[in-house]
């Protein structure tokens, strides 16, 4: 098993760059005291890697691929379909296409998520509409940064879950494409929830997510000065919960019950398939999620025996 990545951080260290981050202003941050000297730890207990190697970008790519290209056996001629966000559902998008070009599929709709899937759709030759152009969607595709045993999501990492959960609740079958390395036991021990919160109440919200028990931070944009701003014009603040998230359906509503959130990258309840892909030595299958965690719970039981 992978070992937890070593070192700690005081939440109060944490927050700090908060104060500053942009412009110099405050958001005048007041950590309460049971959360003084709190530790962050990052460990890793993903499942798989209890049961399988780590997997090499070249070769999880691979796998991504796999996955995309079984999704499409589930899109029918003349469905409406939701187009998600993230390198899986790209792919998706772009294999969706190409069957499109060969004349395989007639009359598709594609709904995006965001810029990205609509430009990428438009590209590959798929059809979008705006989502208000539509009453129903039949099938969705999208990706995830991890995935639990009971079909919990959470997603974000590119900063459109907003749509992609509005595209995803209302649709008639939510699949989620994931590798195996996304499927962990416990959600939140390798990625922070992402949180977009409107400007105006940054900091009253980045407050009440400490009494949550999570460490928020502002994300800051990769090739600008300043934090990322989301298609809807709004701040994302991805907050850690070093000891994982034991209830995440509860978590994603007092999450969003915060004045201010717009929404938050925990999906529960909604997704009705999780295709996974999976690799053993040179063989590379695409299975539904209870078959795969049943395969590790196998696994472990019999390196448990031995």
């Amino acid at each position: 098993m992978a070992s937890a990545m070593k070192g700690s951080l005081n939440v109060s260290d944490r927050l700090m760059p908060l104060k500053h981050a942009i412009a110099g202003d405050s958001w005048g941050l007041k950590i309460p005291q049971s959360s003084q000297g709190y530790k962050i730890t990052r460990k890793r207990r993903c499942i798989v890697l209890v049961a399988a190697p780590a997997i090499e970008p070249i070769q999880q790519n691979v796998l991504k691929r796999a996955v995309a290209k079984r999704a499409m056996e589930l899109v029918k001629p003349g469905m409406v379909i939701g187009l998600g966000t993230g390198s899986t559902a790209s792919m998706a998008i772009e294999e969706l296409g190409k069957i499109v070009q060969q004349g395989k599929l007639k009359d598709v709709i594609g709904v995006g998520t965001n810029y990205q899937s609509r430009i990428l759709a438009r590209q590959f030759g798929v059809k979008t509409v705006d989502l208000n152009d539509v009453n129903h969607i039949d099938i969705s595709f999208d990706g995830a940064d991890e995935v639990d045993s009971s079909m919990n999501i959470l997603k974000g990492g590119g900063a459109a879950h907003t749509m992609g959960k509005v595209v995803d609740t209302m649709t008639k079958s939510c699949v989620i494409l994931v590798d195996q390395s996304k499927v962990v036991s416990e959600l939140g021990l390798n990625f922070p929830v992402p949180v977009e919160v409107i400007p105006q109440a940054i900091s009253p919200v980045l407050r009440q997510l400490v009494t949550l028990g999570g460490v928020p931070e502002i994300r800051n944009a990769l090739r600008k000065d300043g934090p990322v701003i989301t298609d809807l014009g709004n701040m994302v603040v991805d907050v850690s919960f070093p000891e994982g998230i034991k209830d995440p359906a509860s978590l994603e509503q007092k999450i969003n019950l915060i004045p201010g959130v717009v929404e938050n990258g925990l999906l529960t309840g909604v997704a009705t398939s999780v295709l996974v892909a999976t690799q053993d030595g040179d063989d590379i299958t695409v299975v539904e999620l209870d078959e795969f965690v049943n395969s590790l719970r196998s696994v472990n039981a019999v390196h448990s025996e031995t």
